[in-house]
């Protein structure tokens, strides 16, 4: 039987029409989602005795918010949490015509193969399987959550991702079982085990993910070439938080003015900034007078006092709008503008490398946030100790760490230096 075939009879064709602007109706964030009872959780066919219930819940939408206040205090984890719930909820809704609260055991393990299907087959082998045409799902990344043109997806999701969805809504449905807004759990059936699809057996080295001197002297060539002012000013704080001290994404978007401090170490006074990484764990990496400097001025530029005197909670990367914020904004920067504005100077950058070295614009074009803290990773650790570099990222198993020596690969190149191309 088609995946396509059981969809709830009783709502057939139902569609939550949110804004005639919408091409995709029913597609929206948690925010701005509005549902019709059938399709709300209210009357759910797996729905516990409400008497039995320790949730303050009436439907689904409710629930989730439940279990996200509940699980979920750390910003980056509420984060991550709420785009996989958001996503299987909309995929309840839209594609099976069905409440979460009355999702089945067959359905449940569809969700697995729906992922694994999303941007990989063609309209027509989509069209046979799934009711919801897949472009529909798929939008630009960098989309603003209350633009129409937002969507759940940006593209195909890694083996990586597809295990963090099936975990996530996992821990979400076990969370509602044991609570008693669900009598049952229809993901105790489903392995958590997910299959590679064929190009995935092969996980890419970080050092693939990192770049090399040549391409990072490309980023410093363009980040030299900017006009003077508040987006060079951030920019350079940007790579700066990445690849010089190897922060996290979610770590440059968190990092207010107050992580920045003197501390007493040894036998010697050190300004550092007090990071607060994955499990809220805290590392403190030293700053040079560079950093302090760049950090510094970007703050005056933004027309705010220096590191020690900022106002508590002053963001390091501030949203700055298309001019509509005043320069000293204490609004953070999001992480769709990390995305956008990396994303335009790394092309910029790009078009650089392009004209020495194509290859290394090609690189600098798939880069991401995270590519910084690889470099950084990949360039430490050819001074450094792998201890040393361990607690610099943060890691909390040297083995991770590890992952990003590759001397197999090093000595392949340097031997093959030594051979004659023809």
């Amino acid at each position: 039987m088609s995946a396509k075939s059981d969809a709830n009879p009783e709502i057939e064709g139902c569609a939550v029409i949110l804004s005639s602007e919408r091409t995709a109706p029913g597609i929206a964030p948690l925010e701005s989602l509005g549902l019709p009872a059938l399709l709300d959780g209210s009357q759910g066919r797996n729905r516990g005795p409400e008497e039995k219930s320790a949730l303050d819940a009436s439907n689904d939408l409710e629930a989730i918010h439940a279990w996200l206040a509940s699980r979920a205090s750390n910003p980056n984890t509420r984060s991550a949490y709420q785009k996989e719930a958001e996503r299987f909820l909309l995929w309840c809704i839209m594609e099976k015509n069905t409440a979460l609260s009355s999702v089945t055991v067959p359905q449940a393990s569809q969700y697995l193969r729906w992922l694994e299907d999303l941007a990989r087959l063609t309209p027509e082998a989509w069209s046979r399987k799934w009711r919801v045409p897949a472009a529909q799902w798929i939008g630009k990344k960098s989309e603003r959550r209350d633009s129409p043109a937002w969507r759940p997806f940006n593209g195909p999701l890694s083996h990586t991702s597809r295990r963090q969805a099936l975990t996530v809504v996992k821990l979400l449905f076990s969370f509602l079982t044991k609570t008693g807004y669900l009598r049952t759990n229809p993901f105790d059936q489903v392995p958590q085990r997910v299959r590679f699809l064929p190009g995935e057996g092969a996980p890419k080295e970080f050092s693939d993910r990192s770049l090399t001197p040549e391409q990072w002297s490309d980023v410093l060539r363009c980040l030299d070439a900017m006009e003077d002012g508040i987006e060079k000013s951030r920019l350079e704080a940007i790579l700066m938080m990445g690849k010089g001290l190897g922060m996290r994404a979610s770590e440059m978007l968190s990092a207010t003015a107050d992580w920045i401090t003197q501390r007493r170490i040894g036998n010697e006074s050190v300004t550092i900034i007090e990071v607060i990484g994955k499990g809220d764990k805290v590392r403190r990496l030293p700053l040079q007078q560079e950093h302090l400097d760049a950090f510094n001025a970007y703050l005056k530029i933004r027309g705010l006092p220096p590191i020690g005197s900022c106002p508590k909670g002053t963001p390091l990367l501030a949203n700055l709008g298309k001019g509509k914020r005043p320069k000293n904004s204490t609004d953070a920067l999001s992480r769709s503008g990390l995305h956008r504005i990396l994303k335009k100077f790394l092309e910029e950058a790009a078009l650089l490398a392009d004209q020495k070295n194509p290859i290394d614009g090609a690189k600098l074009r798939t880069a991401s946030a995270h590519w910084l803290r690889h470099t950084f990773a990949e360039t430490a650790l050819e001074s450094m100790p792998v201890n040393v570099v361990q607690t610099a990222l943060g890691h909390s198993s040297l083995s991770t760490t590890s992952l990003y020596l590759v001397p197999a690969d090093a000595r392949v190149i340097r031997e093959f230096k030594k051979v004659k191309p023809i």
